[in-house]
């Protein structure tokens, strides 16, 4: 099983995407109850959020690789 593979069926795994939710949601929930005064933690949700999206999306490019590949033979 090749990376592309690897990370494609990492990205269909119904556990997996279960848990990548529950930490979104666990995010999502910390950014809109926290107190007014609480800036930091607001920022550190967010960049927390932003380094989960930049994993999956580092997921996503990984496993649509594989389909690049097969299309540039394809016009070769």
């Amino acid at each position: 099983m090749n990376k592309a593979e690897r990370a494609q069926t990492l990205l269909n795994d119904e556990w997996f995407q279960e848990e990548i939710d529950t930490i979104r949601k666990s995010l999502i929930s910390q950014l809109t109850n926290s107190d007014e005064m609480d800036i930091d933690i607001r920022e550190r949700c967010y960049l927390k959020l932003r380094v989960l999206d930049e994993i999956m999306g580092h997921f996503s490019s990984i496993a649509s690789s594989d389909q690049l590949v097969k299309r540039r033979w394809k016009i070769l």
